[in-house]
Order: structure tokens, then sequence, then C-alpha cells
């Protein structure tokens, strides 16, 4: 009998949290905090596509060494049978083979939102060979979830590696006592932006100037920022939530809300939207401000609000027609029907908006 051969599948399905764990600690939030990235399918072929336990694939490798405690953590197999049945692992501090999961996902969905607008294959910083001064490829970024116990997480362009840190919190508001960064979307998405936009611009990441290092810093929490919009069910809730109105401070505006709870701050490590302003960008900022991540807000500010202004205009017809005024406070039931169709709309300015941000960076 002959061994039967089947399709191979177009896509794999991972589990993520959409935000952090923070999220899973709150009813209004744990509902739409777990979310499905579907990937490329990658399996061992004659094209030299392959997924090896760490994961290991032709763009990242994740090695999951804590150097504190000197453990080398078991690799996640996204090819063992039981994993591809049921979505990968479940979300869970607990597991280090699912931070090694989560890191994966978000960082090749990043990559793959990259080759997507811009129509080519990313590529990673050279190396240079400290003996021949020759400037070597780099096939892969490393990738290590349990590298730091410490409050950060960076890329390494000397090491050519997103390094990720877990600490613990300083106050008891972060939903957990040891935070991983790992386990963060937003900071996921950010330091692989800072990656990728390396690879693209080498120099970009040189001091030249005060913007220089502010538009690495915005640019990255922009595409943190748009990833957002791509969980439909996550904005489907925020415009049920808030009757339609994009322009308040939610889960949506804000980056990384677990690392700032975890550091003391009010609310996320971020916000795209200023209250201080009423919700528009300050104009006179650039003018006072040097530290490279709140001079970048601006840009970052300032690419949010043109999608707020894209979403409303896209959506006041349909408003006008359900009689419904979106106006900043108001809150409003609204059917269904019309919250799926606003988030359509939400989901797409979001992804238009992301992928001109990302092609502007062959124009610079």
């Amino acid at each position: 009998m002959t061994r039967a051969t089947y399709p191979i599948p177009a896509l794999r399905r991972l589990r993520v949290y959409a935000f952090d764990p923070q999220a899973s600690t709150r009813v209004e939030t744990a509902r739409v905090n777990v979310a499905i990235i579907s990937l490329p399918w990658e399996a061992e072929d004659e094209l030299g596509e392959y997924l090896e336990p760490g994961p290991v694939n032709t763009y990242l490798e994740v090695v999951d060494f804590d150097p504190v405690s000197e453990q080398f953590y078991e690799p996640v197999d996204l090819n063992n049978s039981f994993l591809l049945a049921q979505d990968g692992l479940a979300p869970s501090e607990g597991d280090p083979r699912f931070h090694q999961q989560m890191v994966f996902a978000v960082a090749m969905k990043t990559i793959k939102a990259f080759e997507r607008a811009l129509g080519r294959t990313v590529f990673w910083s050279p190396r240079r060979n400290p003996e021949t001064g020759i400037f070597e490829r780099v096939d892969r970024l490393r990738v290590y979830p349990h590298a730091l116990r410490e409050a950060n997480a960076y890329y390494s362009p000397t090491q050519k590696a997103l390094l990720f840190g877990y600490f613990k919190s300083s106050t008891l508001h972060a939903g957990a006592s040891w935070v991983f960064t790992a386990l963060s979307h937003d900071v996921i998405a950010h330091e692989t932006t800072h990656a990728i936009v390396d690879g693209m611009h080498r120099h970009y990441i040189e001091p030249t100037s005060e913007d220089s290092l502010a538009f690495h810093e915005a640019f990255a929490d922009i595409v943190a920022l748009m990833s957002h919009f791509t969980l439909s069910e996550a904005v489907h809730d925020a415009i049920s939530v808030h009757g339609g109105n994009l322009d308040e401070r939610t889960l949506m505006s804000g980056l990384a809300r677990q690392f700032g709870a975890a550091i003391g701050r009010p609310g996320a490590l971020r916000e795209a939207i200023d209250v201080d302003m009423g919700g528009t960008p300050d104009p006179t900022a650039l003018d006072r401000i040097t530290e490279p991540h709140a001079r970048g807000a601006v840009l970052v500010s300032a690419v949010f609000d043109a999608f707020l202004t894209i979403y409303r205009r896209r959506t006041a017809d349909l408003l006008r027609i359900a009689n419904i005024s979106i106006d900043k406070g108001a809150r409003r039931e609204l059917h269904p029907d019309l919250t799926a169709r606003l988030t359509r709309e939400a989901v797409k300015a979001a992804d238009h908006v992301l992928r001109m941000c990302i092609r502007a960076l062959d124009y610079l």
C-alpha cells in the first residue's frame, strides 16, 4: 500500500497574548487577550524552508538560555502533532516554551508585515568580522526570551540579537510578581522593528542628531501600535465598549501597559494620545524634548492622529445613517452590524497607515 500524500497547509496558527498577561487578569479585557497569529507554513522541503525546535527558521533562532540561573530551557517543537492540533501552546506565564512560541510568532508577524509592505525579503544588518574587517551576512536574528533579569528589552546591533528581560514588579498593579517582557506583544514588535530597520538602514542607529535615535524609537512604536489594529476581536471590543470612539486612552492606544504598571507608572509605558493636549499632538514638543523615546512620541502621536482622522472620515456616513455621534466622552450602544462595519474600517485604515509608514523608509 502506497503512502498517501496530503496537501501542505498554507498557514501555521499560534496562540499569543494580544497585549500582555496583565490584560488577562481583568474581566473587561480577558476575553480579548488571547489572539491567534497565522504565519506561512514552514516545514522541511525542497525549497530549504524549515522550522526546527527552538523555534529556528530561516529568519530567527530562538535561544532560551537564562544566564542568571545558568539554565537552558527545553526548546518548543511547533511541529509536534499535539501542538499543531491546538494552535500551539496555551498562553502561560509559567511555561518557558510558551515564551519561546510568543516571541517567535510576534517577531515573524512583524517581519511578514514589512515584507508585505515592501514586496521583498527582510535581511538583517551584516556583522563585521573583527579579524578581517569584512562585513559578513547574518542569516538569522537570535532571540533570547530570558536574557536579562532586569526591567529592559533591547535589540543589540553588535550581537544581532533581541534580548528580553524579566523582573520583579515594583507595584501590586502589574498582575503578577514577575513580569516577562517576552510576553508583551508591544515590546516584541517594537524590538523586532529596530532589528529590521537596522538591516535596511545601518546608519540610522548612530546618534548623529537628536532626531536619529528618536526616529528609530518612534518608528518601532508606530509598528507596535498599529499592530494592535490587526487584532480584529480587540478592535471590535474597543469600538463596542466606547461607542465607536477610538479617541480615548484604551488598550489600543497604549504601549506595554503591564511593563509600565510594573515600574510604577499610572498607565502604559507610552501613550499615543496626549490627554494634556486634548488628544492632539503638541507642536511645541520638539523645541523642548530631547530624550529619544519622548521626542519620538511626537511622531507617534502625529501618525496616530492621522489614523484617527482617516477612521472618522471613512465611518462618518455610517454613523450619520445610524444617527449616532461619537463625540469624545459620549456613550451609546451600537448595533452589532454597525460595530462590525466600524471594526472593518478601523482595521483597514490601520493597515493602510502601517504600510505607508513602512514604504516611506525607502524614501528617506
